[in-house]
């Protein structure tokens, strides 16, 4: 599983779960938010090209790939 860091490009692949985006959705990583314990997967916040919104989506590691 990739990880990610701030600027990184990344695409979101068929696996994302959040509703308002499509597989192959392009963007880049403003925030990582790491796990919590060693049982929780990290979140990467994703300001998504083209989308003017407040507040960015945040998408696990395994939903997204780099660009």
């Amino acid at each position: 599983m990739a990880s990610f860091k701030i600027g990184d490009r990344v695409r979101l692949t068929a696996r994302h779960r959040q509703r308002g985006y499509h597989a192959g959705d392009t963007g880049t990583v403003i925030a990582v938010m790491p796990a919590a314990t060693s049982d929780e997967k990290g979140l990467y916040q994703v300001r998504v090209d083209g989308k003017e919104e407040a507040l960015n989506p945040s998408f696990y590691a395994d939903e997204l790939e780099p660009e």
